[in-house]
């Protein structure tokens, strides 16, 4: 025959005297916990800020030339869709990989070294790999979709009315980016210049 032990009145076991120390703990602590908590969403947003402005602060500046896409979205105001010359590469021309219209390229992290054009204000490709670069100055980016590669350096709003502008100087490949690298191959689209 097995002993039993009396439980007291109300109680339903361990469990539920420590949710209640905990609810009690949290009674008295409201307001701390609410500040606390939208403190950590500004810094978390501030977070999000600072490492986006990281190339612009700390990068360093070159001049690609730039080929756009879409110069107007009527719901959103001028603004051009650039595209580079490396970024859409030809089967084999990605050190390391194969096909890169293969599904299951996507998303696969890629870096283009650059090298000074001759006129030595421009910078151009010089290669395009999987393998991340000892050194010299290099874009990071990914394939996408179409093994089209992405370095968050393909869209630029531009002031009101000006995209005809912007569409005149692609005609006449007179349209660069200004860009802000980072020693780790962050990009970051600082400026237009027209030529």
């Amino acid at each position: 025959m097995r002993d039993t032990v009396a439980t007291p009145a109300g109680a339903t076991g361990y469990g539920a005297t420590r949710v209640e120390r905990v609810i009690s703990w949290l009674k008295g602590r409201e307001s701390k916990i609410l500040i606390t908590a939208a403190c950590l969403q500004v810094l978390v947003l501030v977070g999000m800020i600072a490492l986006q402005s990281m190339p612009l602060l700390f990068g360093k500046t070159v001049l690609l030339r730039v080929v756009p896409i879409d110069p107007r979205d009527f719901f959103r105001g001028d603004y051009v869709i650039l595209s580079y010359e490396f970024s859409r590469p030809t089967a084999g021309k990605i050190e390391g990989l194969g096909d890169v219209m293969s599904g299951e390229r996507k998303g696969r992290q890629v870096y283009v070294t650059l090298e000074k054009e001759p006129d030595g204000k421009h910078w151009r490709a010089e290669r395009v790999s999987i393998h991340e670069p000892e050194s010299g100055t290099y874009l990071r980016g990914h394939i996408a979709d179409f093994g089209q590669l992405l370095f968050g350096i393909e869209a630029y709003y531009v002031q009101e009315g000006k995209g005809k502008e912007y569409e005149e100087a692609i005609r006449h490949k007179k349209l660069s980016a200004e860009i802000a690298v980072t020693s780790s191959g962050r990009a970051a689209l600082k400026d237009l210049r027209i030529e």
